[in-house]
């Protein structure tokens, strides 16, 4: 069986891939869940600090974001969608500073 990937079907070239980056995910997965652990559940959070914690974990899971938006056995549109939601949450990353730093609890009350 040949490893080029213009040789391989939707399902070879996917698992491929899949095969190819498992490490580099499993290893981002395994950090974002020992990162998590650390977090307490108990208190209540700030806005600023939901919007932290959803860019954590989207740092996290990236990879994984990033495998599925290349694999061939997924249409087409819902690559895009993947493509976009990253682009997005990359946008907010490079936001966020700007936004965390500005926010202040109730002062347009």
């Amino acid at each position: 069986m040949s490893t080029n990937p213009k040789d391989l079907n939707p399902k070879q070239n996917s698992e491929a891939t899949i095969a190819k980056s498992r490490k580099v995910v499993d290893r981002s997965l395994r950090a974002l869940m020992q990162e998590m652990e650390h977090e307490n559940t108990l208190i209540q959070e700030s806005p600023t600090a939901r919007l932290q914690k959803v860019l954590k974990i989207f740092r996290g899971t990236k990879p994984l974001f990033a495998v599925l938006s290349s694999l061939p056995l997924l249409p087409t549109t819902w690559r895009a969608s993947i493509v976009m939601l990253t682009q997005a949450l990359d946008a907010l990353a490079v936001a966020a500073p700007a936004v965390t730093g500005a926010f202040k609890a109730g002062k347009d009350l």
